[in-house]
């Protein structure tokens, strides 16, 4: 399904800076450089979408004035020896005010399909849990362009951020943006997308409701401030460096190329190694374990499937899984009865004492003290994770209490103290993308959540319709699942789910997906 581009431009906010600035990103920013962009799609119905082009490129370029930064350049910032924590090597940092800044890239595409015909209503879809494998996905966000740093060294003249706008034939339109995770997580993006959407909606209907929408908050060094300990200084403190430590955090050494490192990672990996021979060695001095490459097929097939949970399915769930010792949320419930699913699907696979783990991101805006504004903009997020032998969580019998249990067990570990103390370690991390802090393949289910996020609150016309779809954009690999919010208006939520086709197969057709 191919689109015809009808406007490519490079977009810059309605008012520039006066004068160019340089802001560091902050200290788990520099943690997400390797990750995937940050980046969803949204699908509307409308019976004149062509008219829907002019103001959602003013507004695009309006709302840029309360993110002017996504529009700068994206690079490393300058490393200073016995420099700040913000002056070590592999910091990203952000340039904006210059002419020079690259802008957001802006595209404009035709595309012969009718929003139906992508996403249909959401009662079909949660009746098919396979409908997403012809989602155009690619047609939906053609550019070719790379985002800067991409391959941890490319920059110059990047942009950071690319949005396409998609006219459905005569009757819908979709929005769809992706940018460089350091710059936002999807809490950041929906908050863009909100502010858009607002402005839009206000120069459609002579409004002026946009104003009482809090501002975001572009300030990297307020998280940094919530670190312990002295963040600048040479060496960590070994009892903060030591707190860190002790949490549920893989260390996965990106550097270690054994058999089974895709060939395709090659050159980030030597992008980024410190280029000074003292800090390498210095790097390699942080602790750090081979990834099991050897479990992660990467030339298998892999579906993609959303499976529909409606709020009264949740919570029952929820009501399985609480027991005495752990109060749990619909979403513990939700990710243990999954990843037990998962596990049985994959256990022709495995031996029944491999170890399997359940990946997961934590926001943590609402994790340090003080607290981060909600309005806080960037990347403030961890990988923490469960782990257990797959006979144990993989049985006929096993029971997602115990779970869920531990699921809330481990997040409640996750305290601003505990925080504090990562942010001091991160800090002091030589080379922070060396450390992958989860995986995928056969091992490994790596879980986010856009729950609750409202993105199925964004209405850039102002008549009250609902997206008919929101899509977050993954490239579909063996364990990655993400928790979306539904088109349903049931309470319910939906998983996007991607496993081995053979896997998936067993994991749909099982009974116990549907037993409470």
């Amino acid at each position: 399904m191919e689109g015809d581009f009808l406007q490519t431009d490079r977009l810059q906010p309605a008012s520039r800076p006066q004068s160019a600035t340089s802001t560091v990103l902050s200290i788990l920013d520099a943690t997400v450089v390797r990750f995937a962009p940050t980046g969803a799609i949204w699908i509307f119905d409308h019976d004149k979408p062509a008219e829907m082009v002019g103001c959602l490129k003013d507004s695009f370029i309006k709302t840029l004035n309360a993110f002017p930064h996504w529009a700068g350049q994206l690079q490393w910032a300058t490393v200073r020896e016995n420099g700040s924590h913000t002056e070590r090597s592999h910091r990203p940092m952000i340039t904006y005010g210059l002419d020079s800044d690259p802008g957001v890239e802006w595209n404009v595409v035709q595309l012969d399909s009718s929003p139906a015909s992508i996403a249909p209503e959401p009662a079909l879809r949660a009746s098919n849990e396979l409908w997403i494998e012809s989602f155009p996905q690619s047609s939906l966000m053609m550019s070719s362009t790379k985002l800067a740093l991409y391959d941890l060294e490319t920059f110059q003249g990047l942009p950071s951020m690319i949005v396409q706008v998609t006219l459905l034939g005569s009757s819908g339109f979709a929005v769809a943006a992706k940018m460089a995770h350091p710059l936002g997580d999807a809490h950041a993006l929906v908050l863009f997308m909100r502010r858009w959407a607002s402005i839009c909606r206000d120069g459609l209907t002579k409004q002026d409701l946009t104003k009482d929408l809090a501002y975001p908050i572009f300030e990297p060094s307020l998280l940094d401030s919530r670190a312990a300990g002295n963040i600048d200084s040479q060496d960590g403190n070994p009892e903060l460096v030591s707190k860190a430590r002790s949490l549920p955090m893989h260390r996965h050494d990106w550097w270690d190329t054994t058999a089974g490192h895709p060939a395709t990672l090659g050159q980030s990996t030597i992008n980024s190694k410190p280029k000074d021979a003292a800090l390498l060695q210095k790097a390699m001095m942080s602790p750090a374990y081979p990834p099991p490459w050897e479990s992660w097929i990467i030339s298998n097939p892999v579906t993609t499937s959303i499976i529909h949970f409606t709020g009264d399915e949740l919570e029952r769930l929820k009501k399985s899984a609480t027991g005495t010792t752990a109060k749990v949320s619909r979403l513990d419930a939700l990710l243990a009865h999954v990843w037990a699913g998962i596990n049985r699907a994959r256990l022709p696979l495995m031996k029944s004492d491999d170890e399997v783990f359940l990946d997961f991101t934590i926001g943590i805006r609402a994790r340090v003290s003080p607290s981060l504004p909600d309005t806080f903009v960037g990347s403030p997020l961890v990988l923490t994770h469960i782990s257990s032998p797959i006979g144990n969580v993989a049985a006929s019998d096993t029971k997602i209490e115990s779970i869920a249990s531990e699921i809330r067990t481990c997040l409640d570990r996750f305290t601003p103290e505990a925080v504090a103390a990562i942010l001091h370690e991160e800090a002091h991390e030589v080379a922070p993308q060396r450390l992958w802090r989860a995986f995928l393949g056969r091992k490994h289910t790596l879980a986010t959540s856009w729950a609750r996020l409202g993105v199925y609150d964004i209405d850039f016309v102002g008549n009250g319709l609902r997206p008919r779809y929101v899509h977050a954009i993954m490239v579909a690999m063996d364990g990655l699942l993400c928790v979306m919010d539904s088109g349903m208006l049931d309470g319910g939520l939906d998983i996007s789910l991607c496993l081995e086709s053979e896997t998936m197969e067993r994991f749909l057709k099982e009974d116990k997906l549907r037993e409470f």
